[in-house]
């Protein structure tokens, strides 16, 4: 017999089945010999097993579990093997040799699962081990997890048991022990348990998310809670729809929900090993509408994909895994990759492969059909366009770029007609090239301004991907190309060529430095002689302007003031009604018609005892200020009003000012507007009632103390400053001045002369004539000027006669007088039809000439007849007027009246510039022109003259400074001022305004703004002189000045600043810090009580009783309370205090008392009380209010 193996060896199985042939021969049985060997027929194809036992087990429980009847085997426990009996030494003894029929010892659990279950049993527990008995009859009642029977329902003989847990014997708590398996009771040997523990567990959800989805499913939700991993099987539905459990641990749980056919809310219910779990709070899950898309941009893609469109819809975020799928022939699907949502309308999708063979993917556009993936359902079905695929051109060789200068440019085809920039993504050695550009057949990009380490060969390579295509175009060289033998010369010839340059311009730039320098040397030496110069020029200027002042004051008679003070009447008039001035309402009685002279005074002084009531009085205030047609100069002038009849109680004055102020920084800060510029404007009564308190205060102060007295000399050193040039009688620009607006910009030659006034009318004892310095181009009108300041120095200036009012005549020998006017026939007249002004150079007027003022009335000029005078003028003028003519000039600005009030014939023609009988144009020094220089004037540039700005301020800056430091002194605080800053320091304090820069803009704009800066600019407001119009250029500048000390802003000056400003620059730190100190000590000197100051109020009072007329400012301030009495009543009936003091009635039985023909009539506009009162009758004085 022949036996051949049918199939593997026995190390593989342990039983192989070996199949078998009978070979038999005529002449002997001989192995090899197949001539004569005969095979028999083996037609059923038996076959032998041959075994290994060793090899079909490897434990006890797997040998004994064999096939008995087929294998002869069992278990040989000294070797610890599966063997036939034969093989296993010392079998007769039965510890050495276990058979078939017996059972093994030490089982052994290697692993069950699951290791929790539910407290109410039911779940089916797999056990895994070792000679876990032979029949099922031997673990039919052997198992038991955590002390509680386990049911066997499944049994793998000595491998495994499954078996069923029946319920916890403990409910509500955690019980948990191991799994015991007991195969026999009689030994320790046949019982095994678990190493790990079973627990019993009641399981909990306590949360979900999502909590909606859409209706056709797909949606994971996610269950959180504890022992979510319990039991072998775990069921969750949501109503009927099943929800397909993916993943779950202890703490959670992960299942995909399947498709409703409805929308709403459905309950949650969760079932662990059949066993339906109680919740301890509902949880629902909403189905909603299915997302839905509206179209894509662009609608188009590549054959390889990858291209991101936009897809636009509604309710996208109820989607997890959305993806874009396009569809072939057939099931043929195409799937993309998930897309990024990014609000509920829009979500960014990258288009899949095109479905197709790679032969149908050419350069031809065709469409395909694609749908969305929304969690497993597809919707939305459309087509979009396959363009041809982009291709690249390789480079044939490596791209050498410039780092950080070179862009790499990349050709090709079809780049742009599905991609975007978005789509391309360019890497030079594995380092990105940002696209800075991208058409139809190239790209550019940034490549690294470094070369990639990262790069594996010698160059970088460039590596080109659009949407899921790759493409490697060629690499980058970052080394500079070598450089040819000619290239090389020429370069070495053209440094060459440099460097001699170099050295040739070193030489050059050598001497041209050197004889620089000896420029700027000479250049620097003669302007230390003009600055040595202008500088000795101001200290004369000082001293003459000091001495003349020194003069001036002992030339008064004895007991004359040196600067002349306005009486305090005067002084408040001018300051509170400026356009009115002496001719105010307020300084005269009233007049009305006698038949309603009783009704008036009983109405007016009804209204005074309102406005003492301060509820009325507040009233009042805040309901005209409400009115939107209540302007800013209806609130100045009943604020200037106001303080007028309530100056002779400056207590409650102030009271209601403190009120008024309260609610004006309440207001401020509330509405939020900048609290900076508070107080800057009168725009409202509470402000300019403030600027008048500090105005009826401070009168005293400034003519006891050095301000006032400052300030007079100051005017003065301007005045004789700038008379000591010529000035303009019609623009009024002058040589010297601290204004460029107002500077003289034109060169022409002028002399100074001494004339003599005669003294024969003089109000002093002396009779030597009076001498006085005029310049020979000053105009009549302005040689008058000088001599009536000089001849009546000691009168006030109200009782000075006019310019205008008096004539001027020259006495040319022992009887000749002649009089010179500014327009007569002897005017010379010039082209372009202008005619000039009269000088003393016109008539010829020598050196210490002989001049004298008469009134018109009696003067030569109207004696005699004018034709034969003006002959007579004629024969003896010279050569000298016609050589005073000017040689430049800039263009004129308006003009202001000059000092006094000129002659008829100046006065008619300063705001016209043009003779209105004859029809020429006036001019003086320089022509008003309008198109700039004629050609035969000599042009300069005008600026050369802003060094007499400079000269002029070193001329005043004494007098300047000890204006300022005057001002500022802390020696002498009036008790107002510090009243007035403490409590703005306080309202600060109140607001919760803590930067100190505000209550510094506070006191500035209260104190140096509204009032010093008033007075600089307006002297005649103070004193008994006459409007500085020719002057009010410079007093600005000074003002200015004033102003800018006071700011806390630094202001950066450049050459473009106004000169003003940089006039004074070096200056202004000392200023400033003038300004800070005063404000600091202030605010360290000891607070004045309520007491205190109203006792210096009452004494304010009784001092300047009875300066004004009440009646008539009461009667001023009833026109603007008839305006507005219909919203004032309103207020008053609102008003509980009102009401209670009976004031709506009041004020209802004065307008009664008031109304008349007469009042009916009164124009409210007019700001002149007592206009159209001419009756006889009189209103009685004020000590009858």
């Amino acid at each position: 017999m022949l036996f051949e193996p049918y199939g593997t060896s026995l190390l593989g199985s342990g039983s192989t089945p070996y199949g078998f042939n009978v070979i038999w021969s005529a002449t002997g049985f001989a192995v090899g010999k197949k001539s004569i060997n005969r095979v028999l027929d083996n037609v059923a194809s038996l076959a032998i097993d041959v075994y290994s036992c060793e090899n079909l087990a490897t434990n006890c429980g797997r040998c004994l579990t064999l096939d008995a009847d087929k294998y002869d085997c069992g278990w040989c426990s000294l070797d610890s093997k599966c063997a036939r009996p034969h093989q296993c030494s010392n079998r007769q003894i039965p510890e050495n040799w276990l058979n078939a029929s017996q059972l093994c010892p030490n089982p052994v659990i290697e692993d069950f699962k699951p290791k929790k279950g539910s407290i109410f049993g039911g779940t089916r527990v797999t056990i895994n081990g070792i000679n876990l008995g032979r029949h099922v009859s031997d673990v039919e009642k052997a198992v038991q997890i955590a002390n509680v029977p386990c049911e066997v329902v499944e049994y793998v003989p000595s491998q495994k048991i499954v078996c069923v847990t029946g319920k916890s014997p403990i409910k509500g708590s955690n019980e948990r022990g191991v799994v015991a398996v007991t195969l026999r009771h009689d030994s320790l040997k046949f019982f095994a348990h678990s190493t790990e523990h079973f627990s019993y567990v009641q399981p909990v959800v306590s949360s979900m998310k999502p909590v909606k989805g859409p209706r056709s499913g797909g949606t994971d939700v996610t269950l959180t809670g504890v022992d979510l991993d319990t039991g072998a099987e775990v069921t969750v539905r949501f109503g009927q729809i099943g929800c397909k459990i993916l993943e779950r641990a202890s703490g959670w749980l992960r299942c995909r929900m399947g498709a409703s056919g409805e929308g709403g809310q459905f309950p949650l219910h969760i079932a662990f090993d059949g066993q339906l779990q109680n919740l301890p709070i509902p949880i629902y899950f909403e189905f909603t509408s299915d997302p839905s898309v509206q179209s894509i941009s662009p609608n188009k893609t590549i054959p390889s994909g990858g291209i991101t469109v936009d897809v636009y819809g509604q309710g996208f975020t109820l989607l997890q895994r959305p993806r874009m799928v396009f569809t072939g022939l057939g099931d043929e699907k195409s799937y993309g990759p998930a897309c990024s949502i990014e609000d509920d309308q829009m979500m960014k999708c990258a288009t899949p492969t095109a479905p197709g063979k790679d032969s149908d993917r050419g350069s031809q556009e065709r469409i395909t059909e694609y749908a969305f993936d929304f969690d497993g359902a597809e919707l939305y079905r459309s087509r979009i366009k396959v363009m041809p695929s982009p291709t690249f051109e390789t480079l044939s060789e490596p791209r050498f770029v410039r780092p950080g200068e070179d862009f790499l440019t990349l050709n090709g085809n079809h780049l742009n007609l599905a991609a975007s920039e978005r789509d391309i993504d360019v890497k030079v050695g594995g380092e990105p090239c940002p696209l800075t550009a991208l058409a139809n057949k190239v790209l550019t990009c940034q490549p690294p301004v470094k070369k990639p380490r990262g790069a594996g060969k010698l160059n970088p390579e460039i590596v080109v991907t659009v949407g899921n295509a790759s493409f490697s175009i060629g690499e980058v060289s970052y080394d500079s190309p070598g450089l040819s033998s000619s290239l090389f010369f020429i370069i070495m010839f053209f440094i060459i060529f440099m460097i001699a340059l170099i050295i040739c311009l070193i030489v050059l730039y050598r001497r041209k430095s050197n004889t620089h320098q000896r420029q700027m040397k000479y250049l620097k030496t003669q302007m230390d002689t003009i600055e040595m110069k202008v500088a000795t020029e101001c200290k004369e200027a000082f001293a003459e302007l000091q001495t003349s002042l020194n003069q001036y004051t002992a030339d008064l008679p004895l007991g004359t003031p040196t600067a002349p003070f306005l009486e305090y009447k005067d002084y408040c008039a001018r300051v509170l009604f400026p356009n009115a001035g002496k001719n105010h309402a307020v300084l005269k009685n009233l007049e009305v018609d006698t038949h309603k002279a009783e009704a008036i005074e009983a109405g007016l002084r009804e209204f005074h005892k309102l406005l003492m009531n301060k509820t009325f009085l507040l009233t009042m205030v805040r309901t005209m200020e409400a009115n939107k047609y209540f302007v800013g100069k209806d609130r100045v002038y009943v604020g200037s009003l106001l303080m007028v009849v309530l100056q002779e109680k400056m207590g409650y004055c102030t009271e209601m000012l403190k009120q008024l102020l309260r609610e004006l920084i309440e207001k401020t800060v509330e509405k939020k507007f900048q609290p900076k510029i508070l107080f800057r404007r009168s725009e409202s009564i509470a402000e300019r009632m403030l600027a008048a308190w500090f105005t009826f205060l401070l009168h005293d102060h400034l003519k006891t103390y050095d301000a006032g007295k400052k300030l007079y000399e100051l005017f003065w050193g301007i005045k004789q400053q700038m008379e000591k040039g010529p000035q303009d009688a019609l623009t009024l620009e002058a040589r010297y001045s601290l204004s460029e607006e107002k500077l003289l910009r034109a060169t022409f030659e002028y002399k100074e002369l001494m004339v003599f006034v005669s003294a024969s009318d003089s109000v002093y004892s002396s009779t030597q004539d009076i001498p006085v310095r005029v310049l020979d181009c000053d105009t009549i009108t302005q040689v008058k000027e000088k001599c009536l300041d000089a001849k009546y120095r000691g009168y006030r200036f109200a009782d000075r006669p006019a310019p205008g009012d008096m004539e001027l005549e020259w006495k040319t020998g022992m009887n000749g007088k002649m009089a010179l006017q500014d327009i007569d026939s002897s005017s010379r007249v010039e082209g372009g039809n202008w005619k000039r002004l009269n000088t003393l150079a016109h008539y010829n007027v020598p050196n210490n000439a002989i001049l004298t003022l008469t009134s018109k009335s009696n003067s030569l000029y109207n004696l005699v007849n004018f034709s034969s005078t003006s002959m007579k003028t004629a024969s003896i003028l010279s050569d000298r007027s016609e050589k005073s003519s000017v040689s430049m000039k800039t263009p004129g600005v308006g003009s202001p009246k000059p000092w006094g009030a000129p002659p008829s014939v100046i006065a008619d023609h300063a705001s016209s510039s043009a003779d209105t009988d004859n029809g020429f144009k006036l001019y003086h020094l320089v022509k008003p022109t309008e198109h700039g220089p004629t050609d035969s004037q000599e042009k300069m540039v005008t600026e050369i003259y802003l060094t007499r700005l400079l000269m002029m301020k070193g001329t005043l800056a004494k007098f300047i400074t000890s204006l300022l430091e005057s001002i500022f002194s802390s020696s002498t605080v009036p008790p107002c001022i510090k009243y007035m800053f403490d409590f703005m320091d306080e309202q600060a304090r109140e607001h919760g305004i803590n930067d100190p820069e505000v209550v510094h803009a506070w006191k500035s704009n209260a104190l140096p703004l509204r009032f010093w800066v008033n007075l600089i600019k307006n002297p005649h407001f103070l004193f008994d002189i006459q409007k500085p119009t020719k002057i009010e250029g410079c007093l600005s500048v000074v003002a200015q000045t004033l102003m800018d000390a006071c700011s806390t802003q630094d202001h950066q000056l450049t050459k473009d600043s106004p000169s003003s400003k940089l006039l004074f620059a070096k200056d202004m730190y000392q200023y400033r810090d003038l300004v800070d100190s005063y404000y600091t000590e202030i605010s360290m000197t000891p607070r004045i009580d309520d007491a205190t100051m109203g006792a210096n109020l009452s004494a304010e009072s009784r001092q300047h009783n009875g300066e004004f007329h009440v009646f008539s400012a009461l009667n001023e301030l009833y026109k603007y309370l008839d305006q507005y009495k219909e919203s004032i009543i309103d207020a008053l009936e609102s008003n509980e205090h009102a009401q209670a003091s009976r004031l709506p009635g009041r004020l209802q039985d004065l307008l009664a008392l008031m109304e008349s023909d007469y009042y009916r009539a009164t124009d409210y506009e007019s700001s002149t009380l007592g206009l159209g009162y001419n009756s006889n009758s009189r209103l009685m004085p004020r000590d009858r209010l």
